[in-house]
């Protein structure tokens, strides 16, 4: 029975995992590069080799700070859309570029990532952070263009040179682009404080906890998507209207005066070769709904027929009929019903 109940469990926890992980696969797909480039920026001064909350004695050198935050990047690397923007992994204190930023490849990264080193000296190793800001400065910053997220992890302490937060504040004035994001492995009030400080500087800035993100896979998936997924963006339907082309009633014949407008529509239409068009046919609410719908077709095909003649090529175009369904006007006198004897243009990318 306890082994039943353990495989349900088992087959639970799967399920939910690819549920999960079909969801996250669905929101990538409508996911647009948010950022140009992305920098891991990683502590490895000596606190960031103790371990977390200094509960060494009873809990073991897994849960030494480094090594939680390597493993954290490794499953960050997993959940990283494969978009079009620059990826590169740089430690601190000291500085040190394991890889210079380069068209984002998972791989690269993970190989970048494995080789953080799990274990070093703890003692004599201070922590300059805000010295690390300054190198992050001349040595990667300076080289890139367009939006950069800095993807901070640390514990935030600081025990030598300037200030981390000074530092970052220059950051921030020097690059308009920039924002700052931070995974902390904070466990003292120090390194709390001044890692709440660097981002209050900006809003962009989001702040998450590393040991919580181990424990909560939709929460890292949550940060990886707010960090470097915007959404995509629908074009914006451009509605363009043939003011003045109306028809007599009953008539799906384009009159002589209704023509500049027309030759008007046509040179747009050449001028912009990536543009579709929808020719949309429509008439009063005089007469039967069958009747009005052929009248409809006939007036959308009219333009139609007369852009082809212009040297408008027919598979951008596509005439519609909508007949009396949808008045621009009110039916009820002779004038709305002039203006809604009409064709209008849809316009699409």
């Amino acid at each position: 029975m306890m082994r039943k109940k353990q495989f349900q469990v088992l087959v639970l926890a799967v399920v939910l995992g690819l549920t999960v992980g079909m969801g996250l696969a669905q929101a990538q797909e409508k996911c647009s590069p948010k950022v140009d480039n992305f920098v891991l920026f990683v502590d490895q001064s000596g606190s960031m080799y103790m371990t977390y909350e200094g509960k060494d004695v009873f809990r073991g050198q897994d849960f030494i700070k480094e090594r939680l935050a390597k493993r954290l990047l490794a499953q960050m690397n997993e959940l990283i859309p494969q978009l079009k923007y620059n990826g590169g992994l740089s430690l601190f204190a000291p500085f040190q570029e394991l890889l210079a930023p380069a068209p984002y490849d998972r791989a690269q990264l993970g190989k970048a990532i494995t080789s953080i080193k799990e274990s070093q000296e703890i003692f004599g190793r201070l922590t300059p952070m805000g010295p690390g800001f300054d190198s992050l400065d001349p040595a990667v910053l300076a080289k890139l263009s367009g939006k950069t997220a800095v993807i901070l992890v640390t514990d935030g302490m600081h025990n030598l040179g300037k200030d981390p937060v000074a530092e970052a504040r220059a950051l921030y004035s020097k690059y308009s682009n920039l924002c700052i994001h931070i995974v902390s492995f904070a466990d003292s009030a120090e390194g709390k404080k001044i890692l709440e400080n660097i981002n209050k500087l900006n809003p962009c800035s989001i702040m998450v906890s590393g040991a919580e993100m181990l424990q909560n896979r939709a929460g890292l998936e949550k940060f990886v998507m707010d960090v470097f997924c915007a959404p995509l963006t629908k074009p914006k339907e451009e509605l363009m209207i043939l003011r003045g082309i109306h028809f007599d009633f009953d008539k799906a014949i384009i009159k002589p005066e209704w023509k500049v407008v027309l030759d008007e529509g046509a040179s747009t239409l050449l001028k912009r070769p990536e543009v579709n068009v929808i020719i949309e046919g429509h008439c009063d609410g005089i007469g039967s709904v069958p009747y009005n719908q052929k009248l409809s077709e006939r007036r959308a095909k009219a333009v139609y027929d007369y852009f082809a003649k212009k040297g408008v090529k027919k598979n951008r175009m596509k005439a519609i009929g909508y007949g009396k369904s949808r008045p621009k006007a009110d039916n009820a006198t002779e004038e709305g019903r002039a203006i809604n004897r009409r064709v209008e243009l849809k316009v699409v990318q």
